[in-house]
């Protein structure tokens, strides 16, 4: 057994391992108490060079696999450490499967040669009633440098101010496909979007959403464009436009939100936006120029509206309206 061991990238530890058992019963069987990753640390890992030689196929990393039994019983990484849970893995060359279970989530899943199925995704997330949930079947590209090749996934789960459970179907071949999301007994689907993946960028192209808001339906459409989308999130570029339909006594309403090109991160988001335009409902007018800034970490967002934006109103809102107007200046002699 192994007590105690860690592994530091420079002055940080990027991981430890406590209780480490190996075995050889009839496979080999690797045991581990806690494993504790810290994903902070990532990028101070040096830049592998590129090698010359060709990429090794999927088939070929399957065929170097052992025979192989893993068990964590306490996987964390950090700073995500409210999904930590016990990981089991068992590994042949010709199927390698995998189950996760935490508190807030379970993950069951099984690979054979390109074929991966996932039997059981469910996420609990806070102040939810209802976990996500999800199962699929995907055929994985013989070399891992990329999305699936084709694929079929289906999600339930609970959006805010929807009573029904919401369902998403997600579809796509080769480097295109659709994603439904409809809320059960309305005919109406919530978002339907069309779109293409390339090496370089994710383009959603004439998407279609709805949305009842406490009687007020609006509807649109949208398009967004990622790009370096395989770097993940920190690196990808993201743009995009929205446009909002009403309808009021005085004929529709169109207001367009504007997204980027900008970021969004888990630490420092960085993205612009601008809304323009009208909604209308009954009487009531609005009229809006809102340049913004969408700004800090995912979980905790922050919007800062430009000089110059502007909301207006014609029409009769509600019987009384108090305002509570808290202007900080930028001057200390203001």
């Amino acid at each position: 057994m192994i007590p105690d061991l860690r592994y530091l990238v420079e002055d940080c530890e990027i991981a430890r391992v406590e209780n480490a058992t190996l075995s050889h019963p009839s496979r080999w069987k690797l045991e581990v108490g806690a494993l504790d990753l810290n994903t902070a640390c990532l990028n101070k890992l040096p830049q592998a060079e590129q090698s010359q030689a060709a990429p090794k196929t999927l088939a070929e990393w399957q065929s170097m696999l052992p025979y192989t039994w893993l068990t964590i019983d306490r996987l964390t990484l950090s700073p995500w450490q409210q999904w930590q849970g016990k990981l089991n893995v068992s590994l042949t060359p010709s199927m390698q499967e995998i189950t996760y279970q935490g508190e807030q989530v379970k993950v069951r899943g099984t690979l054979r040669g390109q074929s991966l199925t996932i039997s059981e995704f469910e996420l609990h997330l806070p102040q939810a009633e209802q976990p996500i949930k999800l199962a699929g079947e995907f055929t994985l590209p013989l070399i891992l440098d990329g999305a699936p090749v084709q694929g079929h996934a289906q999600a339930t789960f609970n959006v805010p101010q929807i009573p029904s459970l919401v369902d998403a179907d997600l579809d796509w071949e080769d480097n295109r496909g659709q994603l439904v999301v409809m809320a059960r007994g309305n005919p109406d689907p919530l978002l339907d979007l069309p779109w293409q993946l390339t090496a370089e960028q994710l383009t959603v192209s004439d998407g279609r959403w709805h949305w009842d808001l406490s009687g007020l339906p609006l509807s649109g459409r949208v398009g967004v464009k990622v790009e370096n989308w395989q770097q993940g999130l920190e690196s990808a570029t993201i743009s995009g436009r929205l446009n909002i339909l009403t309808q009021g006594d005085a004929g529709k309403g169109n207001a367009v939100l504007t997204l980027g090109p900008g970021k969004l991160s888990m630490d420092n988001s960085a993205m612009p936006l601008q809304l323009t335009g009208e909604a209308k409902h009954n009487d009531l007018i609005l009229y809006a120029i809102l340049p913004a800034q969408f700004t800090g970490s995912l979980a905790d967002p922050q919007l800062t509206f430009e000089p110059g934006a502007l909301l207006r109103s014609r029409g009769r809102i509600i019987d009384s309206l108090n305002i509570c107007l808290l202007y900080t200046s930028p001057s200390p002699r203001d």
